[in-house]
C-alpha cells in the first residue's frame, strides 16, 4: 500500500524538480557586446582634463581598429582604479586597459598580461601610457599592440594628452614605444 503512495510522492518531487530547473534555465541570460570593453586607469584621477583623454584615447584607438580590422570597432571604456582593472582583466571582465600617467600598478602585473609602455621622447613621466592586454586571447592582443602606436600618434589624442599634462597644445609628442613582456 505504501508503495503506490511513494511512487506518486517521487512522481510529484520530480516533476517539481524538472520544473523548477527549467524555470531556471529560461531566466538565465548571455549578453554579448560587440563593444571591446576598456578599463582606464588614471594615476592623476584629480586632473580635470582626464575625461576628455580618456575620450580622446577611446576615439583613436577605435579608429586604428576599425581600420585594421576593415569593420567599425567600437570601444567602452570604464574608469577605474588599478586593483579593479586588474581583476577585472585577470576574470575576463575587460578586453584591455590603459594606465595613464605613469607605471603600471603592481595590482596589474601577471604573467597573464603583456604590456606595452609608451614613453614619450621628452621622458615626461605625466605622458606615459601603457596598454595591458591579456594573453588569452592572441588574436586581439597582435591587433591591439599593431593599433596601439598608431592610436597615440592620432591629432585628438595628443592635444588631450598636453592638455592633460599642462603643457601647449601645439608641441607634439613623439614616442618610444616597447613591449615589457608578461
Amino acid at each position: 500500500m505504501k508503495a503506490p503512495r511513494h511512487a506518486g510522492l517521487l512522481l510529484v518531487c520530480v516533476s517539481c524538480l524538472l520544473t523548477l530547473r527549467a524555470a531556471d534555465e529560461a531566466s538565465v541570460k548571455v549578453q554579448a557586446s560587440r563593444s571591446l570593453s576598456l578599463a582606464v586607469v588614471d594615476l592623476d584621477r584629480k586632473n580635470a582634463a582626464s575625461d576628455q583623454l580618456t575620450e580622446a584615447f577611446k576615439e583613436s584607438l577605435s579608429f586604428e581598429m576599425s581600420q585594421r580590422c576593415k569593420m567599425p570597432t567600437p570601444i567602452k571604456p570604464i574608469k577605474l582604479d588599478a586593483s579593479r582593472a586588474g581583476w577585472g582583466l585577470g576574470t575576463g571582465v575587460y578586453d584591455v586597459a590603459v594606465v595613464v600617467g605613469g607605471a603600471v600598478p603592481k595590482a596589474m602585473i601577471s604573467s597573464d598580461f603583456t604590456i606595452i609602455k609608451a614613453v614619450p621622447v621628452s621622458g615626461d613621466p605625466k605622458r606615459v601610457v601603457s596598454l595591458v592586454t591579456r594573453n588569452e586571447d592572441p588574436g586581439l592582443a597582435k591587433l591591439l599592440n599593431e593599433s596601439f602606436p598608431e592610436a597615440l600618434k592620432g591629432p585628438f589624442f595628443q592635444r588631450a594628452l598636453m592638455r592633460y599634462s599642462g603643457a601647449p597644445e601645439t608641441e607634439g609628442i613623439e614616442w618610444k614605444v616597447a613591449g615589457l613582456g608578461n
